[in-house]
C-alpha cells in the first residue's frame, strides 16, 4: 500500500484488498495524510498544529491537559507544541484564574486568522480527495466514519 494514486491500466488489486474496509481505510488515510501534510506545510504548519488550532477555535480557551487529551498527544508534547505556537504569536498561555496550577491556552488574533486560512485549504484537500463522490455520498462517508470511530 502506498499513498500514490494507483495506475489505471494493467492488473487490478484483488478483492481481498478492495473488499477489506481496513485496507481501504489505510489507503484513503495515507492519501489524505500526504496531501494534507503538503497543503499545511505551505502555511508553515504541520497537521498536529491544525488539530491544535481547530480544537481551540471550536472549544475556546482550555487547559493544556484537556487539549492534549482531545488532540491525542501526550502532555509533554502538548507543552512543546504550545511553546512553538506561542513563539509564533498564534496562541497565548495564561494561568487559569480558577486553578493557578493549570495553564489555559487560547488562540490569538493571528492564530484565528491562520486557522481560517488552514480550514479553507483543508476543505480544498478534502474536495480534491473526494472529487468522485457526491455531496450526499461525502456526508454519508463522514457519518459512517464517525460511527465506526465512535466520535
Amino acid at each position: 500500500m502506498n499513498a500514490s494514486t494507483p495506475p489505471t491500466d494493467g492488473p487490478k488489486l484483488p478483492e481481498a484488498l478492495t473488499g477489506h474496509v481496513g485496507y481501504l481505510g489505510v489507503v484513503l488515510g495515507q492519501r489524505s495524510q500526504a496531501r494534507f501534510e503538503e497543503a499545511m506545510a505551505r502555511l508553515g504548519i504541520r497537521p498536529v498544529h491544525y488539530d491544535y488550532l481547530a480544537t481551540l477555535a471550536e472549544g475556546g480557551p482550555m487547559a493544556q491537559k484537556d487539549l492534549a487529551r482531545l488532540v491525542e498527544v501526550d502532555a509533554a508534547r502538548i507543552v512543546s507544541l504550545t511553546d512553538e505556537l506561542e513563539s509564533r504569536g498564534l496562541v497565548d498561555r495564561a494561568v487559569d484564574p480558577a486553578d493557578r496550577r493549570r495553564n489555559l491556552v487560547s488562540l490569538t488574533r493571528d492564530g484565528r486568522a491562520l486557522f481560517a486560512r488552514a480550514q479553507k485549504v483543508a476543505a480544498r484537500v478534502e474536495n480534491d480527495l473526494l472529487a468522485s463522490l457526491s455531496t450526499a455520498e461525502r456526508d454519508s462517508l463522514r457519518r459512517l466514519l464517525r460511527l465506526a470511530l465512535d466520535l
